[in-house]
């Protein structure tokens, strides 16, 4: 009689769950954020390259999320970098922003924390867990 392998069932930890729900919700609130901060009317002639800009940002926030809720490492490691990135760009940006319309200062604030609160949950231990062991898994 052959031997039966029973793999384990292994769930997702709740902390990927999490990042992927404020990726999402930090997309769509970037999204409004980005509408909100653009510097000209509807119709002048930059207005249409900040719309595009901003699908842009749309779509590639999508895409990392996607691949993260795909379990893909590699987009784990890419969104936190991206993240970090634009966070240090944005960063001194934002007292300026607070200054000359504070609603929207405050809706980039929360939509920044929400990002950093979403790369502390890909970086704890049990995301890194979780993603190096669908990585071994893949590989037997």
């Amino acid at each position: 009689m052959a031997k039966e392998i029973y793999s384990p069932v292994v769930i997702r930890p709740k902390e990927v769950d999490y990042a992927i729900k404020l990726m999402l919700t930090a997309t769509a609130l970037g999204a409004l954020v980005g509408y909100l901060n653009i510097p000209t009317a509807p119709g002048q002639d930059y207005f249409q390259a900040y719309i595009y800009l901003i699908f842009l940002g749309v779509l590639i926030n999508i895409y990392f999320v996607y691949h993260v809720s795909q379990n893909k490492d590699w987009a784990r490691k890419f969104y936190i970098i991206l993240t970090l990135v634009t966070f240090l760009v944005y960063l001194p940006q934002l007292l300026a922003v607070f200054v000359m319309t504070p609603l929207n200062g405050l809706l980039q604030f929360i939509d920044m924390s929400i990002q950093v609160l979403a790369v502390y949950f890909l970086m704890r231990q049990e995301s890194k867990n979780w993603f190096l062991l669908i990585k071994k898994g893949k590989r037997l």
